[in-house]
């Protein structure tokens, strides 16, 4: 039987720093070290390692061949650090990597929409509400703002003109603040490639989960979307990311609490490195599926 061919996604999450503090963010790791992105040393090794990590897992995979590899630059907040950005993009490039993006959306009336459609095939931002108080609850808000809709919107315009094959993304995590919410006025005006619908996952806090019936109750609300929405629920998103922490270390959430680290990729081999967590090739590829 022939594999399938796919494109592997790495998630670089290349910071943890964020001007929103939101209740149920994931991106926390256990460190207390510098970041790799200030290392000019360490981005190279690193981004030479994830090079390798297609190809090491193609020579293990029955089912799945991975023929290009998307690296997904994700933070905290992504566009914090220009500088830096730009020099990983450049080093990015020297292998051809395909690169994409997450952003929260705030930082957009400061940078050039420009530079985002050139150097990104893909643009996700993180939408969980459009109604201010329930932005507030959550914690997306700065001290500047709270997170602008309209904002968003312009943007994404912009971006578009500059480069009308960008896909636009919206990433949408549903807890008890947001689902009852109804969020179709707002994708319809943004017109996204596809929208990504999370159930929030436990990773620190539970406080805010929701029972699987609500979170499928939130998708059948907004099923005129059906052609561009895609659902990952608890199970669907453990074990099946590939994604590196401000370290450089990959770093996989289980069915426990917490996560589980490799070494730092500019200490040792991605060969080593993907041995010691879990990753589900054929999760990764389910994951994709459409819900309808």
């Amino acid at each position: 039987m022939p594999k399938l061919t796919k494109e592997l996604v790495v998630n670089w999450h290349i910071t943890e720093a964020c001007n929103y503090k939101c209740d149920y963010c994931f991106a926390k790791w256990d460190s207390d070290s510098k970041e790799v992105l200030h290392s000019q040393i360490k981005i190279e090794t690193l981004i030479e390692q994830i090079e390798n990590i297609r190809h090491i897992l193609n020579k293990s995979s029955q089912t799945v061949y991975f023929d290009q590899l998307r690296l997904n630059l994700v933070g905290g907040e992504t566009f914090l650090y220009m500088k830096q950005l730009k020099n990983i993009i450049n080093l990015s490039k020297k292998y051809n990597f395909r690169l994409s993006a997450i952003t929260n959306g705030s930082l957009f009336n400061e940078i050039d929409m420009k530079f985002i459609a050139q150097n990104f095939s893909s643009l996700g931002i993180s939408v969980d509400s459009i109604n201010e108080y329930t932005n507030l609850a959550i914690g997306r808000t700065s001290k500047q703002n709270t997170f602008n809709p309209s904002q968003v919107l312009t943007a994404i315009n912009k971006i578009k003109k500059y480069n009308p094959m960008i896909e636009i993304k919206i990433n949408t995590v549903v807890n008890k603040l947001n689902a009852s919410e109804d969020l179709s006025y707002f994708i319809s005006q943004i017109q996204p490639n596809k929208w990504k619908i999370f159930k929030l996952l436990p990773v620190y806090s539970n406080k805010l989960d929701i029972t699987e019936q609500e979170f499928h109750q939130f998708i059948e609300k907004h099923s005129s979307f059906k052609s561009i929405i895609s659902s990952e629920n608890n199970n669907d998103m453990t074990e099946s990311y590939l994604m590196i922490d401000p370290l450089g270390r990959f770093f996989q959430n289980g069915y426990t609490s917490g996560y589980k680290y490799s070494s730092p990729l500019w200490q040792v081999s991605a060969e080593t490195a993907l041995k010691q967590i879990k990753f589900d090739s054929q999760k990764f590829v389910n994951r994709y599926k459409k819900i309808f």
